[in-house]
Order: structure tokens, then sequence, then C-alpha cells
């Protein structure tokens, strides 16, 4: 091979590893690019895990205690209510409000959830699998952080009331029914009204 034939070659060869470390380079930033923000959906989704992660059970059981026990209260509670009681039971009425909204939304907003996630499998799945161009990536990136970030507000707002009110059901719920308590002592017909939804209950 002539001298001129060699850097022919050897020009040829060096402008071919340049453009594939530039070609390998520009993919591996595309691929940095879409894991960065593939990661920061599955992070969102995460917290808006952890957010849902109330027992959405017991608030149910809460929601039915409070309505029977507001019930018990109107109709065999016969005297004048103290200030405190009445405070207590104007926001036991409101706690139950709570739960119900929680309770109707729940599912709502969990079920959205859970569609999310497995759009965000599926997205990273084709990114892995190249079956996704960088345009179309945008745009299904997009639509899909906004629905999470409108699906994590909601979750913020059904989830806010209910850790904010646990201590007062506690105290409320202990107060109420150690009123119940005194009245059933003094009232047969009330305590038997317990004891037939008591054994109701246990079927």
């Amino acid at each position: 091979m002539t001298k001129s034939k060699k850097e022919v070659v050897l020009t040829f060869s060096i402008i071919t590893i340049f453009f594939t470390s530039m070609f390998q380079t520009s993919c591996n930033s595309v691929s940095e690019e879409y894991t960065t923000r593939l990661d920061t959906l599955d992070q969102k989704l995460k917290i808006n895990a952890e957010l849902l992660s109330i027992d959405f059970a017991t608030i149910e059981t809460r929601e039915k205690a409070i309505i029977k026990e507001l019930r018990y209260m109107r109709k065999y509670y016969d005297q004048t209510y103290s200030q405190e009681l009445g405070n207590n039971l104007t926001k036991y009425k409101g706690i139950r409000k709570a739960y119900s909204n929680f309770i109707k939304n729940y599912p709502i907003v969990f079920n959205e959830m859970k569609a999310l996630e497995k759009q965000a499998v599926d997205l990273r799945i084709s990114v892995n699998n190249n079956d996704i161009d960088k345009p179309a990536f945008k745009q299904y990136y997009q639509t899909e952080l906004t629905d999470v970030n409108n699906n994590l507000a909601f979750s913020e707002r059904i989830t806010q009331s209910i850790h904010a009110l646990e201590p007062e059901y506690q105290r409320i719920s202990d107060s109420v029914r150690n009123v119940l308590r005194e009245l059933a002592d003094s009232n047969p017909e009330f305590r038997q009204e317990l004891e037939r939804d008591s054994a109701v209950n246990k079927q």
C-alpha cells in the first residue's frame, strides 16, 4: 500500500471513530435525559402512594360509628347539652363530613394513581426498547407529568384533613363514647339497642 493510500485509510478510520463516538455520546445523553425524567415520575408516584397509605377500611368504619353515635345522642340524650358537649358534637359532625369526602374520593384518586403507575412503566419499557423517538417521548412525558401532578395534588387535598383531624377524632370519640356509656347505664331501652346493634355487628 502506498503512503497516500495509507493516509487515506487512516484519515477515514479517524473520521469513522470520531462520528461513532459522537453518536454514542449523543445516544447516552438522550438516554440519561429520558432516565432522569422517568425517575422524576417514579418519585412523584412514590410520594403519592405514601399519601394514600391511609387505611381506607378504618376510615370507613369510623364514619359508620360516628353516624350511629350521633343518632344515639339525638334519640336518647334528652338533657340540654353542655357547651363542651355541644361543641364536641358539632366538631364530630365535621369529622364525619371529612371522612365521607375521603371515602367518596379515595377510590377515584387511588385507581387513577394505579393507572398512572402502569403508564410510567410502559413508557420506560418503550424507552428501553427504543420504541419511541424524542418528540414522541417529550409529548408522552409531559402529559404523564401533568396527570401525575394533578393526581398528587388531589391526594394531598383529601388526605391532609384526615391527618390533621386525627387528634380531634381521638379526643372527641372518647368523650362521646363516655357520655353514651353513662347514658346506657341509666337507660335500659338504650342499653338494649346497643346490645342488639352489637350482636348485628358480630354477624
